[in-house]
């Protein structure tokens, strides 16, 4: 049975934000990752599986997607934060499952640090965060893509190109293209931009020192493909290690996470949607 999900509208206090609800069991939310074009719909190849499981919350991040895109001193990492847990208190969930990918991945592991009675077990799936630098392209576009430059782009972030699809890259930037479209959206993510873009602000938010001190049981994916730090250097060592990282050359862990390498490129759900929503959700039921 495919889950139908309602997408709701609440407007909090830093802004409205956008989420997308289903399903019935423990509460399950979904963070996107960075870029202009994103939104809760980079979940939608996955949602279904996930809301026969739990009752999922996919969100647009503050400044993001269908919600507001134009605010006075927004989106940043505080006040992305700060308006999850105000969601959570807006839909009455004392405490959540997480699940984070690349961006969503650095939110969940300071939001985790910060409110660590507000989050259950957490998922962070090819997480930002760890890269001292930038990646490559962090900034805004001079354009909105048209669509099928979307679909292309897509397309290149595969690990495995005859996964990329005609049909599953239109599904992809279809929400992409709409997100993109929002009035200011190309300018709208700057202040966190800013904050991602100069180093000695990013270094206040990176993850390292955060780590040790995160108490919810975590489980650490992310794809052969990633060039992200550390993941070239994970991915080197992983079999050598058993896929025990805290005996990394970059041993940034959480302590008793699990760690798993997984044959695709920066995005997992995507590229390997079953396998993925299995791997991800047989870690949240165990």
């Amino acid at each position: 049975m495919v889950a139908t999900p309602t997408e709701k509208f609440v407007q909090l206090t830093a802004g409205k934000v956008r989420y997308l609800e289903a399903g019935t069991g423990d509460p399950l939310l979904m963070v996107h990752g960075m870029g202009f074009a994103n939104s809760a719909n980079t979940f939608d190849t996955v949602f279904d599986e996930f809301a026969k499981h739990f009752h999922v919350y996919s969100l647009d991040m503050l400044g993001f997607g269908l919600g507001d895109r134009e605010l006075l001193d927004a989106p940043t990492f505080d006040t992305i934060i700060d308006t999850i847990r105000e969601l959570m208190d807006h839909v009455g969930i004392a405490k959540a499952h997480y699940i984070g990918h690349s961006a969503g991945g650095w939110v969940g592991g300071l939001f985790a640090y910060e409110s660590p009675e507000r989050v259950d077990k957490m998922v962070m799936l090819c997480s930002a965060g760890l890269n001292i630098e930038p990646s490559a392209g962090i900034g805004n576009a001079p354009s909105v893509p048209t669509f099928e430059q979307m679909k292309e782009r897509t397309a290149g972030q595969f690990l495995d190109k005859t996964k990329a699809t005609d049909e599953l890259m239109a599904q992809i930037a279809a929400p992409q293209k709409k997100a993109a479209d929002q009035p200011n959206a190309l300018a709208s993510l700057n202040p966190l931009l800013h904050q991602m873009a100069t180093p000695a602000i990013r270094n206040r938010y990176l993850l390292q020192r955060r780590l040790p001190h995160i108490k919810a049981k975590t489980l650490v994916a992310w794809g052969e493909g990633d060039v992200m730090d550390p993941y070239p250097t994970w991915t080197k060592e992983y079999a050598s290690l058993g896929g025990d990282m805290s005996k990394s050359e970059k041993p940034w862990v959480i302590p008793g996470a699990k760690y798993v390498l997984l044959p695709t490129g920066h995005n997992p759900h995507w590229e390997r949607p079953a396998e993925t929503a299995k791997l991800l959700i047989d870690f949240l039921k165990g």
